[in-house]
Formats: structure tokens, sequence, C-alpha cells
């Protein structure tokens, strides 16, 4: 059983045009996204990670290991 429905051309025109609107609203959004983070792997994402690593070291968020005492004891407390 075939249904069908009867569509005006200026309701068609409508959902077009919006559909056209949220296309081009994701697609920015999309540009957004990708320029704030790099793509994984790339010389541009490890600068950024790089960036972000020293600035935890400075704020005094990473772990000091000495000695091989340590490193057990560190791996003991994940």
């Amino acid at each position: 059983m075939a249904q069908t429905v009867t569509i005006s051309t200026k309701t068609i025109d409508k959902i077009l045009t919006r559909l056209d609107e949220l296309t081009k609203e994701i697609r920015a959004i999309k540009e957004r996204l990708l320029a704030e983070r790099p793509l994984y792997g790339s010389n541009a994402w490890w600068e950024k990670e790089i960036k972000e690593a020293q600035q935890e070291i400075k704020e005094g968020k990473g772990t000091v290991i000495h000695n091989k005492k340590d490193l057990n004891s560190f791996f003991k407390r994940l």
C-alpha cells in the first residue's frame, strides 16, 4: 500500500530553504570546531599538546618520578 501526500510548492520551497540554512549553519559549526582542534597527530596538534602540557607542569599538575621506587608507587596508586 503506497501512501502519497500532496504538498504545495510553497511548502516545499520553505522546507528546502530551511534545509539550506541548516546545512550552512552546520558547515560553519564544523569549521569552528576543526579550527579549534587541529587534526590528531598533525604538527599543529603536537604544538597545542606540548603547550598545554607545559602549562599544566607550570601549574604543578605533573608528577615527578625520581627513581624506580617512585615509579612503582605511582603505578600502584593508579
